[in-house]
């Protein structure tokens, strides 16, 4: 198998971050988000706060650092964008509808549905607002993306699964 980039952008609420780490599983490759990039960055000032601006291009360059030497999921951070250009990379968008979102989110988090969906459109807002700052693009545009996938009904497992299957018929071959 070669190298592969693969990008997840997501729904809050979708599973998501759940469906790229079984995926991750499955296809023997790591899985990196915003909690693992903030982990490992290399940019660390000491005498004063990181502006988003820098930590973008802190985390853009982390990334492409990762990919240049071993194949990788990232999961949001304009990952489509990031790697828009480059070969072997497969980007990816995952949606559910929005009733089975809330109750996803309301679980998660044991709060009531309808803070439940406050939360995820707070969460989408900030989202998009982060995507079309940095990318200067929506991330719900389907023309990002080599798939976009509506895992409503799926399992984690099943959602993983037929995504591994177009990746590997898409790229690992």
């Amino acid at each position: 198998m070669g190298k592969v980039i693969i990008t997840i952008n997501r729904e809050s609420g979708s599973g998501g971050r759940k469906i790229a780490k079984r995926l991750g599983e499955i296809l023997g490759i790591k899985v990196y988000d915003k909690a693992t990039l903030e982990g490992s960055k290399t940019y660390k000032p000491e005498d004063k706060k990181i502006t988003s601006r820098e930590m973008y291009f802190a985390e853009t360059q982390k990334m492409r650092d990762i990919a240049s030497k071993e194949s990788c999921i990232f999961v949001g951070r304009t990952g489509f964008r990031v790697f828009k250009d480059d070969k072997n990379v497969f980007k990816i968008f995952i949606f559910a509808d929005r009733e089975e979102r809330v109750k996803r989110v309301a679980e998660h988090f044991g709060i009531d549905e309808k803070e439940a969906a406050e939360r995820m459109d707070d969460t989408e807002n900030a989202r998009e607002t982060y995507t079309k700052y940095f990318a200067s693009a929506s991330r719900y545009d389907a023309r990002n993306y080599d798939l976009t996938i509506d895992v409503s009904g799926l399992t984690t497992d099943e959602a993983a699964q037929i995504l591994a299957q177009n990746i590997r018929l898409r790229i690992l071959v």
